[in-house]
């Protein structure tokens, strides 16, 4: 099981697999995963992947982050 959660400081969606104790996002800060406000949960790393993606484009009907 995947947990897909937001960056504090660069609000970058984000994925981990679930027991996992921190994320290092890439704008440099540290994410605790069990202080993390999770939005959603994915049963694998493909599905979570998609998810973020469609998450980070937001409806901006784009083909990639910028």
């Amino acid at each position: 099981m995947y947990l897909i959660f937001r960056c504090s400081r660069c609000g970058r969606y984000l994925y981990a697999e679930e027991g996992t104790g921190t994320r290092t996002c890439p704008c440099g800060k540290r994410i605790v995963l069990r202080k993390a406000r999770v939005i959603a949960r994915a049963e694998d790393a493909r599905e979570a992947g998609e998810m973020v993606r469609s998450l980070q484009l937001g409806g901006r009907e784009m083909t990639g982050f910028s």
